[in-house]
């Protein structure tokens, strides 16, 4: 599994999530990629598929997939034949429309990678839902790396 990151402080984040290589975004991205996964990337989890769509076009592999559930454009332009010609397939993920069961399973697999050892992402902070808006501003302007949890109780 190969990630990707934009700050030196991700990287860390990413290896503990089970990245076996991480590179900072930037020049070259591509041709370093293509030095680990010679014959292109099967699967992509893209965070930001208009920005990344190009990037994403050149390193997908003949049947590869892109997954997106985020997009920093709401009209991003597709290489549709770059894709097209490697049979490219793409999944639009919304979370409020994954099936119970899938998140019920994701659920068990997270606990069991607690169970053997992984040690869950940063949480920056905890903030009680009477406190959303703050929640949403922490997010939005992060005063320190980590997550942001909403407790409910």
């Amino acid at each position: 599994m190969i990630a990707t990151c934009r700050a030196e402080s991700d990287k860390q984040i990413a290896s503990r999530a089970g990245a076996d290589e991480v590179l900072l975004t930037g020049d070259k991205l591509v041709e370093r990629i293509r030095a680990l996964a010679p014959d292109g990337v099967e699967h992509i989890v893209e965070v930001a598929f208009g920005a990344n769509i190009k990037t994403d076009t050149e390193l997908l592999t003949q049947g590869g997939s892109i997954a997106t559930y985020a997009t920093n454009a709401p009209m991003p332009k597709t290489p549709v034949w770059q894709l097209v010609f490697v049979n490219a397939r793409l999944f639009f993920v919304g979370s409020d429309d994954v099936p119970a069961e899938a998140k019920i399973e994701a659920t068990q697999d997270i606990n069991k990678a607690l169970e053997m050892g992984w040690q869950g992402l940063d949480i920056a902070e905890i903030v009680p839902l009477d406190q959303i808006a703050h929640a949403h501003e922490l997010v939005e302007h992060p005063v320190k790396p980590g997550r942001v949890i909403v407790s409910v109780t």
